[in-house]
């Protein structure tokens, strides 16, 4: 019983020592390169429109801002007669706007989970 009890306390102990983390984290538009096309579609919805660049390639157009919180990193100052104090970056908003992408395309009959980006249009 005292080991269970050691082992419980031990796991608490522990647990409080993890640090959260609630920083967002940011996605730019070519962080898509090499993901299918239907992850974008199923997130923004149907394309604008879809046109053919050439006998390879489609390009999609979905004309979307993304806004995500900048910022919020932890950064600390040392004073030797108080010690150290933890301050924060100040939070900004970052809108990024992918108009489109570009995608790979074998065929036309290929399916659209089988389409892959390959550049962003801006």
């Amino acid at each position: 019983m005292k080991k269970l009890v050691l082992v419980l306390g031990m796991a608490a102990s522990s647990a409080a020592c993890v640090p959260m983390t609630h920083e967002t984290l940011a996605v730019a538009c070519s962080d898509y390169i090499g993901r299918p096309i239907s992850e974008r579609i199923a997130a923004f919805g149907p394309p604008k429109t879809v046109y053919r660049i050439n006998p390879t390639q489609l390009g999609y157009v979905f004309e979307t801002k993304q806004t995500t919180l900048e910022g919020g990193h932890p950064y600390y100052t040392v004073n030797y007669m108080v010690g150290v104090h933890k301050h924060r970056t100040p939070i900004y908003p970052v809108t990024t706007t992918c108009k489109g992408f570009i995608v790979a395309s074998t065929s036309e009959a290929a399916p659209v989970s089988q389409r892959i980006i390959v550049d962003v249009i801006r």
